[in-house]
C-alpha cells in the first residue's frame, strides 16, 4: 500500500512538471530581452545577463519611477542572473529591474496567469478583453456589472497612457491614437489584475 502511495505521488509529480516551462530571460545592453513574458503558474524562469545586470523583483510604483527599492518578498537574482522558482511567481503581474541600471529604464514584467487562463485574484468576476490584437477600439467585458472600477493602459515603460473608470459591464475604449504595440490593461487598485494588449 505504502509502495502504491509513493508511485501515485510520483507520477503526479511527474505529470506536473512535465506541463511546467522554464522561461529565459536574456540582456540585450541595459535592456531585458524579452521586455514582457506571459508565464503559467508552475512555470519557472531562468535569467541568462552578463555580469553586471541582475533582477530584482521591485513595486509598480517604485518599477514606474525606475526605482530599484527590493520588495519585500520578491525574487531576486544574482549578478549574471539565475533561476527564479514557481514558488516566488505566484499569479499576478511580476515588475522588475536590474539594480545598477533602473534609473536608466531597464525593467520588464512576468505576468503569471494561472494554467486556465485566468488570473487568480481579488477581483471577481473574471475580466476579458476584446478584439485583442485590434486596431481602434477595446470593449471590457465582466461577467456581471461593475462600477466604477479604475482602469490603466500602460505603455512598455510603464508609462500611464489612459486611466479612467468602467462604468458598465462591458466598456468600449478607443485606443486608435496608440502606435503599434503591446501594452498593458490595468484593473483595480490593490491587486492589480493586467491583461497584455496589442495594438495593430
Amino acid at each position: 500500500m505504502k509502495t502504491k502511495i509513493i508511485l501515485s505521488l510520483i507520477i503526479v509529480f511527474t505529470t506536473f512538471t512535465a506541463f511546467c516551462t522554464k522561461w529565459t530571460v536574456n540582456n540585450i545592453s541595459n535592456t531585458f530581452s524579452p521586455p514582457a513574458i506571459t508565464i503559467n503558474s508552475g512555470d519557472s524562469v531562468n535569467f541568462v545577463l552578463e555580469s553586471m545586470h541582475n533582477a530584482v523583483e521591485v513595486s509598480l510604483a517604485t518599477w514606474t519611477a525606475n526605482g530599484n527599492t527590493a520588495l519585500s518578498g520578491g525574487f531576486q537574482t544574482s549578478f549574471g542572473g539565475g533561476m527564479v522558482l514557481p514558488a516566488q511567481l505566484t499569479v499576478g503581474t511580476h515588475y522588475y529591474v536590474c539594480a545598477p541600471h533602473a534609473s536608466v529604464g531597464m525593467k520588464a514584467i512576468i505576468i503569471v496567469q494561472s494554467p486556465t487562463g485566468i488570473t487568480e485574484n481579488s477581483l471577481k468576476p473574471v475580466f476579458s478583453i476584446y478584439p485583442n490584437p485590434t486596431t481602434e477600439y477595446i470593449t471590457v467585458k465582466s461577467n456581471h456589472d461593475i462600477y466604477n472600477l479604475n482602469f490603466t493602459i500602460l505603455d512598455l515603460t510603464g508609462k500611464k497612457l489612459i486611466s479612467g473608470k468602467l462604468n458598465t459591464g462591458n466598456t468600449t475604449i478607443n485606443i486608435s491614437q496608440f502606435a503599434e504595440g503591446i501594452y498593458f490593461f490595468q484593473l483595480g487598485d490593490d491587486r492589480k489584475q493586467t491583461f497584455k494588449l496589442i495594438k495593430k
